[in-house]
């Protein structure tokens, strides 16, 4: 018979799994009669919590994993979360750690992640935008401690560095509305891998233009799918079409927003003189220069880097119990793809 994991006393105490590993390790805001059931599940299936090896271990010498994203939708951002593994490489190794990069995809099997990393002695993981809650469950209850970066979906459950998307977006909207913008249109596309970002980011905007007192339509967001250049394009010449077209737009990120001018550019609309754009990010490298300038809400990820790293070898030494989430602010940069009227 095999050894009875989590998810045998989750299924046993009638709980996500989530719930199960909360109530076990005393953390999170689970009810008495929760945490008593879960107990009882335990121990009547013979499961034993894994002390974490960081009680027995020493921090000085070991490997830690990141676990990086490698499906084609991920393939543009590297030059973004480069920074991020910089960061924590440099940092891990003040330490005496090293770092080891573990390629993920979005169909990857979580119990073969888990058996590579358990195979690799990883003291910590790293996810970065990578989001897979069982997985990271298994790892934690293995005693091996998880931070997501760049994933606002976890931050309820598991140690997180995320970016401040309603701020970053919140005050991109107020920099569009303080040169005189008050039609302003919304491009973005679905991300159902990451949900929180997409709505975050919109809402931010929305608030923004409510402390103005700036209607908006429905008219003028558009959304369509990342790839798909005809849908685009037939989607702006439509925004464009309308009796109060927009003056300004705000983009999902700047690597959309290159997309987007790319299909004005055809349609004979010219950024900034016909209309502004700006976009959180700074995925693109600004110093190449065939890239358009855009104006951004630029995400710090060498920050985020640091303190994921930081993160992490508090964990190593401390072990807290309490779950810690950090948001690093998006900063304007101002390239000139917005003009005031």
């Amino acid at each position: 018979m095999s050894k009875p994991k989590l998810q045998n006393v989750a299924e046993e105490a009638k709980v996500s799994l989530t719930t199960a590993s909360l109530a076990l390790s005393g953390k999170g805001n689970i009810s008495a009669a929760v945490r008593e059931r879960v107990a009882e599940a335990a121990v009547k299936i013979g499961y034993r919590r894994r002390e974490s090896r960081l009680r027995t271990e020493s921090v000085a010498t070991g490997t830690v994993t990141v676990l990086l994203p490698v499906d084609d939708m991920w393939a543009h951002i590297f030059y973004f979360i480069r920074p991020i593994i910089v960061e924590i490489e440099r940092s891990l190794v003040q330490e005496g750690l090293s770092l080891v990069l573990l390629p993920t995809f979005s169909s990857s099997d979580a119990e073969e992640i888990v058996r590579k990393i358990l195979a690799s002695k990883a003291k910590a993981v790293f996810s970065i935008h990578y989001g897979n809650e069982k997985l990271f469950r298994s790892l934690e209850d293995e005693g091996i401690p998880v931070v997501v970066v760049m994933n606002n979906n976890f931050q309820d459950t598991l140690y997180s560095v995320c970016v401040d998307d309603f701020q970053g977006a919140y005050e991109g909207c107020l920099h569009l509305l303080r040169l005189g913008h008050t039609s302003i249109g919304y491009v973005d596309y679905p991300r159902p891998e990451l949900p929180a970002v997409v709505v975050d980011r919109f809402f931010g905007f929305r608030k923004a233009l409510e402390e103005y007192a700036v209607p908006f339509s429905p008219n003028l967001r558009l959304t369509t799918d990342l790839h798909e250049r005809e849908a685009l394009r037939a989607g702006l010449r439509t925004l464009f079409l309308l009796s109060q077209r927009p003056t300004a737009l705000f983009a999902h990120d700047d690597y959309f927003a290159a997309r987007v001018i790319a299909e004005l550019s055809d349609l004979g609309i010219h950024v900034p003189a016909d209309v502004s754009i700006i976009a959180p990010g700074d995925v693109l490298d600004y110093s190449e220069p065939f890239v358009p300038q855009i104006t951004t809400m630029r995400i710090n990820t060498a920050l985020m880097g640091q303190i994921s790293a930081d993160l992490i070898v508090n964990r190593l030494r401390r072990n807290p119990e309490d779950i810690h989430v950090l948001k690093v602010k998006q900063q304007l940069v101002d390239r000139g793809s917005c003009r005031k009227i």
